[in-house]
C-alpha cells in the first residue's frame, strides 16, 4: 500500500443506526463532535466542514464508480464521493482518498467562475492514495473523474467555499486540524474502530445502511459510513498513511 504524501501541503450525535445486528459492539463516540452526523451526510449527500478543521478528507468509495441504472447493482451507497457536496472555508486543504479497490481515479477541479480552464488536475491515482488542492479562493467549484465508466457514467462533486468566518453551527470545544469519512462492513465494526482508535482516530459519528448490492461474501449486506477526525498533533500525511492501512484490511475487492 502507498500513499503519495508530495501531494499533502498541510499549509496549504445521534449517528449509530438502531439497526445494529446482534453482537456487534459499538465503540465509544467522542463527546466533543467536530462534524455532522454520519446520518446527515448518508442523507443529504452533504457535508459543512467546522472551522477548526483545515484538511477535510472526501471518501472515494468502494465501487464508486459504478452509476444508477446498471443491469446488475454493483454500489454500496449512491454517492460517487463521500459527500458529494461540501461547503470550506478559505484555505482548506481537500483530500481525495481512493477506497476503490482494484481502480485509478482522475479528478480535475474546475471553478464556475470559469469554466473553460481546470485550475488543477490530481492525475492518475490507485488504491488507498490520496490527492489534494487547497482551495485559497472563495467561489463554487466542481469536480469530476475524468475517467468515464459503464454507460458513459462520470464521478462528480461540487464544493462551495465561503470566508465567513466558519460553520459556527458545528464548532467543536475542541479542535482538529484533519477531519474525513470512512466505510467499513457494519458485521465487524467493532474490529475496525478499535483499530481506528488505536491509530489516534477519534471516532465522532456513524451510520449503518443496508447496502445497494444486497450482500455479499466477506462484507455482509450492511455497511457503516464513519466521520472521525485526528488530534492537532497528527501530521495530515501521517493519518492518510494510518488511513491506508485501515483500508488495505478492508474485504473489498
Amino acid at each position: 500500500m502507498i500513499v503519495d504524501s508530495s501531494f499533502i501541503d498541510v499549509n496549504a450525535s445521534d449517528s449509530v443506526s438502531t439497526r445494529d445486528p446482534p453482537g456487534i459492539v459499538q465503540p465509544q463516540l467522542a463527546s466533543n463532535d467536530t462534524s455532522q452526523s454520519a446520518t446527515d451526510i448518508f442523507n443529504s449527500k452533504a457535508y459543512e466542514l467546522p472551522s477548526s478543521a483545515n484538511n477535510l478528507v472526501v471518501l472515494i468509495p468502494n465501487e464508486g464508480h459504478h452509476g444508477p441504472g446498471e443491469e446488475d447493482e454493483a454500489r454500496f451507497l449512491a454517492q460517487s464521493f463521500v459527500p458529494e457536496t461540501t461547503v470550506v472555508n478559505k484555505g482548506t486543504n481537500v483530500i481525495w482518498f481512493n477506497g476503490d479497490v482494484g481502480h485509478e481515479h482522475d479528478i480535475v477541479v474546475i471553478s464556475d467562475a470559469d469554466s473553460t480552464s481546470p485550475i488543477y488536475q490530481t492525475g492518475e491515482f490507485t488504491e488507498f492514495e490520496a490527492r489534494n488542492y487547497t482551495f485559497n479562493e472563495v467561489g463554487q467549484f466542481q469536480y469530476a473523474d475524468t475517467v468515464e465508466y459503464d454507460n458513459g457514467y462520470i464521478m462528480g462533486g461540487n464544493i462551495s467555499v465561503t470566508d465567513g468566518g466558519g460553520n459556527t453551527r458545528l464548532q467543536p470545544t475542541t479542535t482538529s486540524d484533519t477531519v474525513g469519512i470512512t466505510m467499513v462492513p457494519t458485521q465487524d465494526i467493532s474490529q475496525y474502530t478499535t483499530d481506528m482508535q488505536s491509530r489516534g482516530f477519534v471516532i465522532d459519528s456513524m451510520h449503518n445502511f443496508q447496502d445497494l448490492r444486497g450482500g455479499q461474501s466477506g462484507t455482509g449486506d450492511e455497511q457503516t459510513l464513519i466521520v472521525w477526525h485526528v488530534p492537532t498533533e497528527m501530521e495530515v500525511s501521517n493519518a492518510l498513511s494510518e488511513l491506508a492501512e485501515v483500508s488495505g484490511q478492508l474485504p473489498y475487492s
